[in-house]
């Protein structure tokens, strides 16, 4: 791990465990169009990037406004989020990072605002040099952020790590040469995270 000056985390499913909050809020939704509910198991089967491809398998999009759909889901989430807590590990690993001198950043595809009042709330930003989410709640690629946050900072091929939770997290580290470790605990299924030649961890407790 000495190699790495640049830890680039993921927030949803990897340092926070919200995907409670993200099943229930979907669940509330398929309630109330009469739908039936789906499980955790279905819910990170569908997950993926753009977060549009999780809508057009479980909702009927011919018959939803996305637009809707999308502050449906927050308002909802956003709900349930109190329920949530960070992943186990996760404060030790950012404070032994810290005292490493390593520089951490989150790259997000959550709406920037919201990611800010979130990582203020759960009591972790003194340990980030920059926090970076989107501009809107559509939940795209976010490889640009991190590609121009490197740049910026000359960062080294062999100096960053990503660490996520979605096989999009294994691609944003191809796309910038840096070495990735996936959770299995997250928003997407394991099986698809093993195709991605990511390490796999089942906490981020294995990377301490």
């Amino acid at each position: 791990m000495d190699k790495y000056k640049y830890i680039i985390w993921d927030w949803n499913g990897t340092l926070l465990d919200d995907i409670s909050a993200s099943l229930r809020s979907v669940n509330d939704m398929l309630e109330k169009r009469g739908m039936a509910p789906i499980d955790k198991v279905r819910y990170r089967d569908c997950v993926g990037v753009p977060i549009r491809v999780f809508y057009d398998k479980v909702f009927d999009m011919s018959r939803e406004d996305y637009n809707v759909i999308i502050k449906e889901y927050n308002e909802g989430y956003l709900n349930h989020l109190p329920e949530c807590s960070l992943s186990d590990g996760a404060e030790e690993l950012l404070e032994r990072f810290a005292q490493e001198r390593k520089k951490q950043v989150i790259v997000s595809s959550s709406n920037n605002d919201q990611l800010m009042k979130n990582v203020e709330k759960y009591g972790v930003m003194q340990w980030f040099d920059s926090v970076l989410g989107a501009a809107d709640y559509m939940a795209d690629s976010k490889i640009d952020r991190a590609v121009s946050y490197l740049k910026a900072h000359n960062a080294g091929e062999n100096e960053v790590l990503v660490i996520g939770d979605l096989a999009h997290d294994a691609m944003l580290a191809k796309e910038i040469n840096a070495d990735c470790i996936l959770l299995s605990t997250g928003h997407e299924k394991p099986e698809r995270l093993a195709s991605s030649g990511a390490r796999i961890v089942d906490s981020l407790r294995e990377i301490i």
